[in-house]
């Protein structure tokens, strides 16, 4: 990584240069340790704990990541299990065709009126910094409006 500090009037810019060059380093395949040895290494690492000794020390012994030590721990104390049980994929036959029939539609919906313009269209909202209303807010402006509360501008 490289920085580079810019001044300007008052401010000063700070530009990161990152090197986005992909690595070649192979990822080594996950490990799976057997319940038994995560039992084991749990009650070995209490043990250090109460003696005071080192849990990570118990973890290089072992070969296991001391995090993952430790994870371990806190499942047992809070769940009383060394793992979450694997989820368990069911394979599922292919999908099944199903028959469909069409036909057409037995009555016409009544064509949509609009609202008399005599009535007002009022929209209130509490927010968390305020209130707005809106008079007569178009289709266009209440969709914009209830897209930007519910997910705050994200598309």
């Amino acid at each position: 990584m490289v920085y580079f500090i810019r001044y300007c009037n008052l401010s000063v810019h700070l530009f990161l240069q990152v090197d986005t060059s992909v690595s070649t380093k192979e990822r080594r395949p996950r490990q799976h340790y057997s319940p038994e040895l995560k039992l084991k290494l749990v009650k070995m690492a209490f043990e250090a704990t109460k003696e005071g000794n080192s849990v990570a020390a118990i973890a290089r012994e072992y070969g296991v990541n001391n995090n993952l030590l430790f994870k371990w721990m806190r499942i047992w104390q809070r769940e009383g299990l060394i793992s979450r049980p694997r989820r368990q994929y069911r394979k599922t036959a292919s999908p099944t065709l199903l028959p469909v029939q069409i036909t057409p539609p037995t009555s016409a919906l009544p064509p949509v009126t609009s609202m008399a313009s005599s009535q007002d269209i009022i929209c209130h909202a509490r927010l968390l910094h305020g209130e707005i209303t809106l008079h007569n807010p178009s289709t266009e402006l209440m969709s914009l409006v209830l897209r930007e509360m519910m997910f705050g501008g994200a598309r």
